[in-house]
């Protein structure tokens, strides 16, 4: 029999959350409903493996616990990717809970939609932890069938949402791995698929959420100053795909290509960067030239305020 979900929780250093999203998964534990929990610890020097020892001893949960070397939490993807065996999956952070009945709502969801095969997966809302509240604006309509890209770049939607991803599409992918950068964004990767696929979406609640003041979406802005590799492959995958810059809605291409520049001088200096930016595709040609200037401006404004 197969299983519904993989819930997939990447963790370094953050036993002390575990308990609280166990607590959230055994609310979502439903005769009708199966799914595993698969946690990869990226190289954390804590005591995670008491946590692990009284899961495996309650067995209430398909757990299965993965202890690798040190290298960000991208790396952790791939071995999600690799071993995930449900239907559909689901990145939950150790700071993240499933809202209680979350994973029932999702699979009579998703029966209907399975049959397609021009669906990627549903994404719902996320709910701030302390006031209950969407963490992020409201689709614009409630459901609407629509792409990561459109979602950010032509209804101008902020914030964090619940992705569930048929699990089919991922895995084959992986994500490059640097020596010097432990930071890729998860666009490099979950993007590629607006290409040829929409996802259900709908203004249904799915997780809750609650930003630690170490967490990557707080120090985002230093993680990508400090990880331009996997920033310059993360707009370099648009704009090297028509199908994918030709989402994003008006001034929104520019954004790519200014933001591509920008990190191509942070990666390789600016002689080298004008090179690489010079090669990249040329779909929209007004936003790529004037992306050329607006991210040199950016770079220096970044190595300033540094």
């Amino acid at each position: 029999m197969g299983v519904d979900f993989s819930i997939c929780t990447p963790v370094f250093n953050r036993a002390h959350l575990l308990p609280r999203l166990y607590s959230s998964l055994l609310l979502n534990i439903d005769e009708n409903v199966s799914f595993e929990w698969l946690i990869v610890d990226d190289g954390s020097s804590d005591d995670i493996a008491a946590f692990i020892s009284m899961v495996k001893a309650e067995d209430k949960l398909d757990i299965k616990y993965i202890k690798k070397t040190n290298e960000g939490k991208h790396s952790c993807m791939n071995v999600f990717f690799a071993q995930a065996r449900g239907e559909l999956t689901l990145i939950l952070d150790s700071d993240d809970k499933l809202v209680e009945g979350a994973l029932k709502q999702v699979k009579g969801i998703w029966q209907p939609l399975a049959l397609r095969n021009d669906i990627a997966g549903i994404i719902g809302l996320c709910l701030d932890m302390a006031t209950q509240k969407p963490s992020a604006q409201c689709f614009v309509n409630d459901p609407m069938e629509s792409t990561l890209l459109e979602n950010a770049y032509k209804h101008n939607m902020k914030g964090d949402r619940c992705d569930f991803i048929r699990t089919s599409l991922l895995q084959d992918k992986l994500f490059p791995v640097y020596a010097d950068e432990k930071f890729m964004p998860e666009a490099v990767i979950t993007v590629l698929f607006d290409a040829d696929y929409k996802y259900y979406c709908t203004n249904l609640a799915f997780k809750e959420i609650e930003y630690q003041a170490d967490g990557l979406t707080n120090t985002y802005a230093a993680l990508a100053m400090n990880n331009p590799k996997g920033m310059v492959l993360r707009f370099e995958v648009v704009l090297n795909n028509y199908d994918l810059i030709k989402l994003p809605a008006g001034l929104n291409k520019l954004k790519f290509y200014g933001n591509y520049m920008r990190y191509l001088i942070h990666r390789s200096g600016f002689f080298a960067a004008y090179k690489a930016y010079f090669n990249v595709a040329k779909f929209f040609k007004l936003s790529w030239f004037a992306g050329c200037f607006i991210g040199s401006a950016l770079a220096v404004l970044d190595k300033i305020k540094k």
